[in-house]
Order: C-alpha cells, then sequence, then structure tokens
C-alpha cells in the first residue's frame, strides 16, 4: 500500500482515514514510497461506491465479495483497520482471476522495463597510445 491519500479525498462520504508514515518504504519497483501507518474504513458510513478504487493509480484497493459486515457493537467494530482490509495476492486471485491476471501482468511488465538491460560483451579495447617521437 502507498499512502497517497487520492482515496481518501475522493471519498464522497469520507469515511476513508490515512496517516502517512514517517519514513519510506521501497514499492514493487524498488522506489521508496510513504505507506500509510493508518488506514482505516468507517464501514458505518461507507456507501460502497467504489470511487476509491476507481482513483487509485496503484490499483491497491478493491473491493471484496464479503458484503455481511454488520456487527452487534455500534461503534469501533464498524471501523476496519488495515491489518483487517489487508489482503493476499492468492485471495484476490480467487475473488476475481481474470482481473488479478492483467494487474499482475501490467505489474511484471514495469518491473521488466524498470531493470537495466543486461551488459553485453565487453568493451573493445581502446587503440594503442600512439609512441612519442624520439629526440
Amino acid at each position: 500500500m502507498i499512502a497517497c491519500k487520492i482515496c481518501e479525498k475522493e471519498c464522497p462520504p469520507q469515511c476513508i482515514y490515512i496517516i502517512k508514515s514517517e519514513d519510506k518504504k521501497p514499492d514493487y519497483m524498488g522506489k521508496p514510497q510513504f505507506y500509510p501507518a493508518v488506514f482505516d474504513i468507517d464501514i458505518s458510513v461507507c456507501m460502497s461506491c467504489q470511487i476509491c478504487v476507481e482513483v487509485c493509480p496503484f490499483e491497491a484497493i478493491k473491493m471484496d465479495k464479503i458484503y455481511e459486515l454488520s456487527r452487534r457493537e455500534r461503534f469501533d467494530a464498524l471501523l476496519q483497520r488495515k491489518s483487517e482490509l489487508s489482503k493476499s495476492n492468492n485471495y484476490y486471485h480467487s475473488i476475481h482471476p481474470i482481473e488479478a491476471a492483467e494487474v499482475d501482468a501490467k505489474l511484471a511488465e514495469a518491473a521488466a522495463k524498470k531493470k537495466p538491460a543486461p551488459p553485453s560483451a565487453a568493451p573493445p579495447a581502446a587503440p594503442p597510445a600512439p609512441a612519442a617521437p624520439s629526440i
């Protein structure tokens, strides 16, 4: 996850809460990025409009197929934290196999473009320096 905070800004009911980290971690490309120290969604306010999914430039937010999110408690239990929201890539493949394969292909392609080309044969040796004229 990257803490760009676009989803928080674009959310109509303002149910996403993000606090950026103080330090950076490398992303899938190896570029240092801020990550969310706090990423919470208040599901008592969320209207499941999926705007957060659409505006995410990193394709880090996906909608789940679990729709029964009711709880007996009214307040703290309806606030889903980063640990509850984080799912593995295998889980994403199980609920959206076609989309997951497309995203993985895009990420692999971007990572391959980022890698430097392997060095080819050794560069040709410099021609010998001309001999100094003798006097």
